[in-house]
């Protein structure tokens, strides 16, 4: 069962981060796209080193619903949603999961109205923010923390995107933990991330991905 413990979305005390630099949008020529997301509007095309250190494009999904997370290795909420529950799993080292959350596939079945993230019509993206020294990530460290969350055998088409190190600074910690739905047009639709989220994880970012999949 999931529980509310603080705020609509059910997110623990505030994970330790410190923002690498000081509030304030990235518009990067070099990147190729704004950051951070608008909701409402079109999401950026994120374009950036998959786990295997080969570059991907966020656009590439288009037609398809994608389920992005903003994570960081050292969030006990970020840690719950990938397994770390689970007692074939546990905790990623230097950290430790939200006792109360269980993993976000369980959450999307009970939520979404039976959606599974295995759906080819979902695309399941980790974009991975933050390793577990509060630096921006490397694939090594991506290519850990899928390992040891099993994450590639569980969701064999989730993707694994790994931020630039301009992106990390006070717009990205605030999203983190929680979510973001983009529709079929690539349009940011559900906004559940951070401790302040625009929508409700439960009652209507994960709900509303059942009804995106089911209208196909």
């Amino acid at each position: 069962m999931l529980l509310v413990v603080c705020g609509a979305v059910g997110f623990a005390t505030k994970h330790a981060l410190t923002p690498a630099s000081p509030s304030s949008a990235v518009s990067n020529a070099r990147l190729g796209f704004a950051w951070p997301p608008v909701p409402g509007e079109a999401y950026p095309d994120l374009k950036l080193l998959d786990d295997e250190g080969r570059t991907v494009s966020l656009s590439q999904f288009k037609g398809k619903v994608i389920l992005l997370e903003p994570t960081a290795m050292t969030c006990p909420a970020c840690q719950a949603f990938s397994g770390g529950n689970r007692p074939d799993i546990g905790a990623f080292p230097g950290g430790s999961p939200q006792a109360d959350l269980v993993d976000i596939d369980d959450g999307v079945e009970r939520y979404a109205g039976g959606i599974s993230l295995r759906d080819p019509n979902v695309v399941f993206v980790q974009l991975m923010l933050y390793n577990s020294s509060n630096q921006a990530p490397s694939v090594d460290d991506v290519r850990k923390w899928r390992d040891h969350f099993k994450l590639r055998q569980r969701y064999p088409q989730m993707v694994f995107l790994v931020a630039d190190p301009s992106m990390i600074g006070q717009v990205s910690y605030d999203m983190i933990p929680g979510f973001h739905l983009i529709d079929r047009d690539f349009r940011f639709v559900s906004d559940a991330s951070g401790h302040h989220p625009r929508n409700d994880l439960w009652r209507e970012l994960l709900p509303e991905l059942g009804r995106l999949v089911r209208a196909g």
